[in-house]
């Protein structure tokens, strides 16, 4: 991610980052700051990060090569073959230190920065949006995936001194995350789009999932703005804890921003509220709840309703979100970014809402991260499925044992079900199954790969790009 002009002494840094210079010029300058040798350009501060599976030390010298004017690191080795005089600022933690320095250069922003996190519809809410408020002021937006904390970090301090706005999606999987991202954000507006049955296998309950969103409360503003889901309970339940404007949306009455009169309309939604019409891209049906949330975000950033209106005109619905395929007559829906009960219920009620012709399809992978409690999720996904009157299940995953069970105690003699341990043995199988007329909705968590069965499938049939994009 390119960042803008920092210029930032190697001793500022280091005072940013609590480490110590141990080598080199202390005044001298980084424009921008790195974490990848792939990428880095001349005048970069390079922070060698360490993970699970990696260690960037092991690229300090490519780091040199692309023009890096100094490194942050947390350990050296006496032989590490490094230019004489080149600036080396050690940290206890280089991920901790990086967030550090965008904390740092939070403070200097004159931005106001809103941060949605969520149990699914964060990533979308985040780039409706930014629409909007780029239609108001310059505007940094969180690309795809930025949403931990070296995500984060990289956000913040890619924003310029004279933005307008930065948006930050914040993502967690166990307590304590939304925490340390929203204590260097200090958000002014702080959305939360949902609470759901996701990463139960580090957050325990939902209970646990609502502690862990509730994080960012604290870090708000006392002048800024909680944004809430209305329709979901243990959402709205988090007004409560904050003192300051709390502002709503959801189709309730309730809603501060509320989409009413709902319809299909060539391939968008369309809604009325606060007194204006609304169109969005996209099939999923969801998405109206999530252009409210967007919405309702930036009144509370004092920006006028038609900004809203044109922002979201722009918007583009994101990859493998409800994205459709009509592929030798059949039309395939990719919903496989992520999956969680919550969002699987919401995939499958625009699913049903579609006026094909033929049979409906599912085919549904496993829902990870679901902790002791995935078995019985899946089950009773499995009967809600065969209750939604959905003619053909495919399930895909260790976990779609259990889907079947919960199907075969409710399905009638007409529907069917199928079962694979993965989407490279389903595909050939269901392209045999399908007929033109059908509609296929995939849906699955991004490790089980259900998008490969659309493009495997198209190979298959020698679709064109025309009918791919379709």
């Amino acid at each position: 991610m390119q960042g803008t002009a920092l210029n930032l002494t190697a001793e500022q840094i280091a005072l940013a980052c609590s480490g110590r210079i141990v080598r080199g010029d202390p005044d001298a300058v980084a424009h921008t700051v790195s974490t990848d040798t792939r990428t880095l350009g001349p005048g970069q501060a390079f922070f060698a990060l360490v993970g699970p599976n990696h260690d960037a030390h092991a690229y300090l010298a490519d780091a040199v090569a692309g023009g890096a004017s100094l490194l942050v690191v947390q350990h050296l080795a006496e032989n590490h073959g490094l230019p004489h005089g080149l600036p080396v600022v050690l940290v206890p933690d280089t991920g901790r230190a990086l967030l550090a320095l965008a904390c740092w250069h939070r403070r200097r922003l004159r931005a106001r920065v809103a941060a949605v996190t969520g149990s699914y519809g964060k990533s979308t809410v985040k780039s409706m949006l930014g629409k909007i408020l780029a239609r108001v002021s310059r505007c940094t937006v969180a690309p795809a995936s930025y949403n931990n904390r070296i995500g984060v970090a990289l956000t913040l301090l890619s924003a310029c001194r004279d933005d307008g706005f930065v948006v930050l999606e914040m993502g967690t999987n166990h307590p304590g995350e939304v925490d340390e991202l929203a204590r260097a954000a200090r958000p002014d507006v702080g959305v939360i789009t949902a609470i759901g049955e996701v990463h139960l296998e580090g957050l325990g309950s939902l209970d646990g999932v609502k502690e862990a969103k509730a994080e960012l409360i604290p870090h708000l503003s006392s002048e800024g703005t909680l944004v809430l889901n209305a329709d979901d309970a243990r959402c709205a339940s988090l007004a409560e804890r904050f003192a300051g404007c709390t502002r709503t949306f959801g189709l309730g009455p309730q809603a501060t921003v509320r989409p009413q009169r709902v319809r299909r309309k060539e391939g968008r939604w369309e809604f009325d509220a606060l007194g204006w019409l609304f169109r969005v891209r996209g099939g999923a049906q969801c998405n109206v709840i999530n252009a409210a949330a967007a919405i309702c975000a930036a009144a509370s950033l004092g920006v006028p309703p038609k900004c809203a209106v044109d922002g979201l005109a722009d918007f583009r619905p994101l990859p493998m979100r409800y994205e459709k395929r009509r592929i030798a007559g059949v039309t395939f829906i990719s919903d496989c970014h992520n999956s969680n009960p919550s969002a699987m219920r919401m995939a499958l009620g625009s699913f049903l809402l579609e006026t094909n012709p033929g049979r409906k399809i599912v085919v549904c992978g496993d829902m990870l991260e679901l902790g002791e409690r995935g078995p019985r999720l899946h089950r009773e996904l499995g009967e809600e499925l065969a209750g939604s009157g959905v003619h053909v299940l495919v399930a895909v995953g260790p976990l779609g044992r259990c889907l079947l069970e919960g199907w075969q105690s409710r399905s009638a003699p007409h529907q069917r079900a199928l079962y694979f341990e993965s989407a490279d043995q389903a595909w050939l199988p269901l392209c045999w199954e399908l007929v033109p007329g059908d509609a296929v909705l995939l849906k699955g968590s991004r490790a089980m790969r259900l998008e490969t069965i659309t493009e495997n499938i198209a190979s298959h049939l020698g679709a064109t790009e025309e009918e791919a994009a379709a």
